[in-house]
């Protein structure tokens, strides 16, 4: 029983023998002198009424925090109010009531603090507490297996061989036997299965069994004195005689065992009454033997001791607790004993504990195969909707897998666990949104290896090369793979190179000392994350596109990512509610990741013209939205032009097959719909129609015809002018976009490129050039590259753009500007005549550069702007 339960029937015991002397007492003492006196007034009612709000208070805390109630606090509460209402209602005493209730006594008040315990346990019966539906269970405690059925490593086998050895042993003395194993090996588990075996063949009660684990104290003297005060409250029920001999016993070894000058004269002092400890030994082993039965003493978490700690374990098993009926069961990492010997300066400690333990039995390692299988099974088991890809990753056999390079650097079970308990929650908070291998693999790294997981978290572009590529329906496809020198950033092909070869390998050799089995590890790692086959085809949500890297480096999503089932209802929404939907994903910034969802759609999954239509309506809307970028400032989000056309191409009529019926007309009539109903500056459209006809277009390629092209992109430019007044990097834009370049091979063989501008255009532009004539002319002007750093470096001309874009010679674009009157002018020109002087200048010396000083502010400006 325990000491509280004790001193409470203790105390109540006393009251009831000793009960009128204890009320003649209290009588004298208080009540007379002290409760008599008080009468009730408003000041006391106050007081108790505060009171009263208190404990009604406690009550409602204690039911909201869903406190505990110990079967101690009811015992006291009850004994206690038993004893108030027998002196309440069967004594006579007169109690005191408040003024405005005579019936509520202040004494009723205060024993209501001792019914805080019941009301509290009783309100906790309507307290509905919450749970959660479904089983969210995904954390492991790492507890030590109990059962049978638990035993994922196969060894009560063992369990059961060890028990028997135990149960026939015939020896006189006591054995000790070693359970080794590295740490996380699963030794506790053994233990309880060898307990478990135990048990069950200890039907005749001929054996006692004692858990023990001194790693609950610190330093050696407590672990004793913990040691013999377990022995003795162990074996109590079976002598009293042998408890008060081990507690004799005990003090006898503690007082030797300690060391200061005080303690050390009190034991010369008392030596003289006292046996000696070798008497009281054989005593105490002697009554142990009258018990008839064989004491099991399980020792466990032994290898977490200090070195002298460990040492004093084994003196007593060997030494001053090696009594004949007993037997130890000590489970420990052999060469963390060793060690912890030798610091001792012990000779040859793997020999010593061999004569401490008659036996030791080695747990072999769990092999990779079974921490796998359990990884898998557990993760199956946790998430279930994604069996598929769990599988797909292991493999379906559970223990023979698909590649080397599928080794999961975990040592043991314990590991394991602790990387599921870092891995299944934050997988199921993201599954939807990342690949299960490649979340999987990068969550190994960090577990196992974090500085290298902070290392391609901060240093990314030290690390990685984002040129890689692979090609698929798509077209070609950029992804995030390993660097090695001289890769330049550029593309490259398949590796032949070592691992250890790359830039993070070689920081791991030399910068970070690991060992290069290490790096091997490592290096399967990120050959799976990042090393794809040219033509492997690769899920959107992969890691190694740039555009979900930092997805897979949080833990949970937050407002900054595109949610993939978020995307997918977006798209079956109609195009006004998507249009919503993409401002608040402008608002959220992350258009740059829903851009990239939508560069992963792909035919075969559209599945009706309607959805076709709106998809391709979205893409032209996303890409005509404006944003602004530290980089770039406000400029349109704009769409991989190469990644467009081949959504819209219907290269084979497959487009107008499965979605027109075979109607190219009807599919051409879309696109020009969609082209023609473009917003000004039309900027997007024309970039995008000036990529497909460049010198690879072929008409049966693409649904438009290389006419049709032409003539929007002259639309554009036109329209734009007509309702445009100054020249700006739009009017350019769109002007250049009029134009094809032609490859082809000179005498010698090399390629030159050639560009002609399409009918009209440069007409077009030519009469623009009227509205604002002097930014034309300023724009003219060409420096130097290195203006500013000497006298030669401050020479200026004019740029050649004028006679190879618009006026084929610089002799009719003098004529032109000649030619012009004040009349043909939108706005008079100031500078005209200035860059005349300056045109004539450059044309004497062969349109050379020469040395002029400009006086218009704005040539001034931009001549200021350009000084290195």
């Amino acid at each position: 029983m325990k000491k509280n339960y004790r001193v409470t029937f203790i105390f109540a015991g006393l009251l009831i023998l000793f009960f009128n002397p204890i009320k003649k007492l209290v009588d004298k003492v208080v009540v007379n002198p002290v409760l008599s006196k008080i009468e009730s007034n408003l000041a006391i009612d106050l007081i108790f009424a505060i009171l009263l709000f208190l404990i009604v208070r406690k009550v409602y805390l204690n039911f909201k925090n869903k406190s505990y109630i110990s079967l101690h606090q009811w015992i006291f509460s009850i004994t206690s109010i038993g004893f108030y209402l027998f002196t309440r209602f069967y004594l006579d005493y007169n109690f005191y009531g408040f003024s405005f209730c005579e019936h509520l006594k202040y004494f009723d008040v205060l024993s209501f603090y001792l019914l805080i315990a019941p009301f509290t346990t009783i309100f906790s019966v309507f307290h509905k507490r919450f749970k959660k539906k479904g089983n969210h269970d995904n954390l492991f405690d790492d507890s030590p297996i109990k059962l049978e059925k638990e035993d994922a490593l196969d060894r009560n086998y063992k369990a059961k061989r060890i028990a028997n050895e135990i149960f026939q042993s015939k020896t006189s003395e006591a054995i000790g036997f070693g359970i080794t194993g590295e740490w996380g090996s699963g030794k506790t588990s053994f233990l309880n299965l060898l307990k478990k075996e135990i048990n069950n063949k200890n039907t005749e009660k001929d054996f006692i069994l004692i858990d023990f684990n001194p790693w609950l104290n610190l330093g050696v003297e407590p672990i004793i004195k913990d040691f013999f005060d377990t022995i003795q409250e162990a074996l109590r029920p079976y002598s009293e005689d042998v408890y008060r001999e081990i507690k004799k016993y005990s003090h006898s070894i503690l007082n030797v065992s300690k060391t200061n000058f005080t303690d050390t004269l009190k034991e010369i002092l008392t030596f003289a009454l006292k046996k000696n400890i070798s008497a009281d030994f054989k005593a105490l082993n002697s009554l142990l033997k009258n018990l008839n039965k064989r004491v099991i003493i399980f020792i466990d978490d032994f290898d977490r001791l200090q070195s002298n700690e460990i040492f004093e374990i084994l003196r007593l098993i060997r030494n001053t607790a090696s009594f004949d009926c007993f037997v130890y069961v000590v489970a420990f990492d052999k060469d963390y004993l060793n060690k912890s010997l030798e610091n001792l300066n012990i000779p040859k400690p793997e020999k010593f504990s061999e004569k401490i333990f008659l036996k030791e039995e080695h747990l072999i390692p769990v092999t990779q195969s079974q921490i796998k299988e359990f990884i898998k099974a557990t993760l199956i088991s946790k998430v279930d909707d994604k069996t598929e890809e769990i599988e797909s990753y292991f493999g379906t056999n559970s223990v023979i897998f698909r590649t080397e390079g599928n080794d999961i650097p975990l040592n043991h079970l314990r590991d394991a666990k602790r990387f599921l308990n870092s891995f299944v929650n934050d997988y199921v908070s993201i599954k939807n949104e990342v690949v299960f291998e490649d979340y999987f693999l990068l969550k190994l790294l960090k577990f196992k290896f974090y500085d290298i997981y902070i290392l391609l978290f901060l240093h990314k572009d030290k690390f990685l090369n984002n040129r890689g590529q692979s090609y698929g329906g798509g077209g070609t496809i950029y992804y995030l793979k390993n660097r090695y020198e001289n890769d330049n950033n550029s593309t490259f092909g398949i590796r032949t190179k070592e691992y250890k070869e790359s830039i993070l390998g070689k920081f791991m050799l030399e910068q970070l000392n690991y060992k290069e089995e290490i790096v091997l590890k490592v290096g399967k790692i990120m050959n799976r994350l990042f090393e794809i086959d040219t033509y492997q085809q690769k899920s959107h949500l992969s890691l190694a596109f740039e555009r979900n890297y930092h997805k897979y480096f949080k833990d949970n999503l937050n407002i900054e990512d595109l949610s993939e089932v978020d995307f997918k209802q977006t798209l079956s929404s109609d195009f006004e509610a998507i249009k919503g939907k993409i401002k608040e994903w402008k608002e959220k910034k992350v258009l740059d990741l829903v851009k990239y969802r939508f560069y992963e759609l792909n035919i075969a999954d559209i599945d009706s013209r309607e959805n076709y239509e709106k998809i391709v309506k979205t893409i032209f809307y996303i890409a005509n939205l404006e944003v602004v970028s530290s980089y770039y400032g406000q400029h349109v989000l704009g769409y991989d032009n190469t990644t467009l056309q081949n959504f819209i191409s219907n290269k084979d009529n497959i487009i107008s097959n499965k979605f027109y019926a075979g109607q190219n007309q009807e599919f051409k009539r879309f696109i020009l719909d969609v082209l023609g109903n473009s917003q000004t500056p039309f900027l997007f459209e024309s970039d995008f129609l000036n990529h497909v006809i460049d010198d690879n277009f072929k008409e049966d390629n693409f649904i438009l015809s290389g006419e049709e092209i032409k003539n929007t992109l002259t639309n554009y430019l036109r329209d734009y002018l007509d309702n445009s007044d100054e020249l700006s990097s739009r009017v350019w834009a769109l002007f250049h976009n009029c134009k094809t370049n032609t490859t082809k091979l000179n005498e010698q063989h090399q390629r030159v490129t050639s560009y002609s501008y399409f009918d009209g255009a440069q007409d077009l532009l030519i009469n623009f050039m009227k509205k604002d004539l002097d930014s034309f002319l300023v724009t003219f002007i060409e420096a130097m590259p290195f203006r500013g750093k000497n006298g030669g470096d401050n020479l200026i001309g004019v740029s050649h753009g004028i006679k190879n874009n618009i006026f084929g010679s610089f002799q009719a674009f003098e004529d032109w500007l000649n030619g012009l009157s004040e009349e043909d002018l939108s706005k008079p020109s100031i500078f005209k005549e200035e860059f005349l002087k300056f045109f004539v200048l450059c044309k004497e010396n062969e349109f050379s550069k020469v040395e002029f000083d400009f006086k218009f502010p704005p040539a001034v400006d931009k001549l200021k702007s350009l000084e290195r």
